[in-house]
């Protein structure tokens, strides 16, 4: 089967060739440019709300008095949790860089797992039951604190007519 050279002048392309592809460099270059500059932002707001997250997470840690039962970070991951909630409920309504940046970033970096698992691991060398029962507590007090936060969120930030 032979091939056949088509060249096309770029002010005059035509339906056909938009269609397939040809003629359309100068499209191709602006989306390309596009793209990378939204996966840019998207990486941007992931780090800076990660930062800004862990930051506070640490400042909380230190200034929060260590209860026996629970992990230092109790209080931060319901916390991050409401806030993932209310993310939630509003998800339709803002620029996906806005959720990069809060519920990717912000709370990702507020709520590690990793400390998580580290207070936990504390707790579990005095008392095995004292860890199983901080991990149940916590896992549904974060899950009541998100769906809180979505109630509140629908509450407060109705859903338009169109959605």
């Amino acid at each position: 089967m032979a091939r056949t050279l088509v060249t096309v002048d770029p002010g005059n392309v035509s339906h056909y060739a938009r269609r397939n592809g040809i003629g359309a460099g100068r499209q191709a270059v602006t989306q390309k440019r596009t793209h990378v500059r939204t996966t840019a932002l998207m990486f941007g707001a992931v780090f800076i709300g990660g930062a800004v997250g862990s930051l506070l997470r640490e400042l909380f840690s230190v200034s929060i008095p260590h209860a026996g039962f629970l992990t230092q970070t109790f209080g931060i991951n319901i916390v991050a949790c409401f806030i993932l909630g209310w993310l939630y409920s509003v998800r339709n309504r803002v620029h996906a860089h806005v959720l990069h940046l809060g519920a990717v970033g912000f709370c990702g970096g507020l709520s590690t797992f990793s400390s998580f698992v580290s207070e936990l691991e504390r707790l579990a060398l005095s008392n095995i039951w004292v860890a199983a029962s901080a991990a149940a507590l916590e896992i549904a007090a974060g899950l009541a604190a998100a769906i809180l936060g979505e109630a509140i969120g629908r509450r407060f930030h109705p859903p338009r007519a169109t959605e």
